[in-house]
């Protein structure tokens, strides 16, 4: 996979990149039809510092002029483990996000939960190309705690339009499920807060 990425990295000169990329430092990328035009576009996840949120680059093909044009970075919106590519014995993280491209155009970004205690949040993630920009068009999570029985929940909606569904697994083992229904929003990715979509969830 780094061999790939690397090798995607050097298709675009420098110059045309409005910040510097390590190429060490990119995590995982996609490619596919972003904007609808016909054209192959690039997203990437780009590490920054030990311990901070990453950061996502994206990149529509200039038909015109036949590159990868740099048209947005959305600074520390993703989670993950700093994986210090660059020191020896790097084994692979199991908290790295993954990106797949949706046969609308869309991209999904899958978020694997950080370690921390005994509770796990994996949350997924849709974006989407509208009006000249990146929004979250789509929110999921799935939540447990292996350290407690039954401790389970999820969350899966719309946020365009505000409907979905939830569910939560009660003391006896069974699972409650629940409509989501709240005023549809558009969120620039660069904009989105977690808190607000776990809120429309019920959460």
């Amino acid at each position: 996979m780094k061999s790939v990425l690397l090798a995607l990295a050097v298709l675009f000169p420098t110059a045309a990149l409005s910040e510097p990329i390590e190429t060490q430092k990119i995590i995982t990328a996609v490619t596919g039809d972003f904007n609808g035009d016909g054209a192959v576009d690039l997203a990437m996840v780009v590490e920054t510092e030990p311990g901070h949120p990453m950061d996502v680059h994206f990149f529509l093909r200039d038909k015109e002029h036949n590159y990868l044009k740099p048209v947005e970075i959305v600074h520390e919106q993703i989670l993950g483990e700093w994986n210090s590519y660059d020191r020896p014995g790097y084994e692979n993280s199991d908290t790295e996000p993954e990106l797949t491209m949706l046969p609308n155009g869309s991209i999904k970004f899958y978020l694997p939960a950080m370690p921390v205690g005994s509770e796990r949040t994996d949350m997924t993630l849709t974006i989407a190309w509208r009006n000249g920009a990146f929004i979250v068009a789509g929110f999921a999570y799935d939540h447990y705690d292996y350290m407690k029985e039954n401790a389970e929940s999820a969350c899966e909606y719309n946020v365009l339009t505000g409907k979905g569904t939830s569910s939560e697994k009660q003391p006896d083992g069974s699972t409650k499920h629940k409509t989501v229904s709240v005023e549809g929003q558009t969120i620039a990715f660069k904009d989105w807060n977690p808190g607000t979509t776990f809120t429309a969830c019920g959460d």
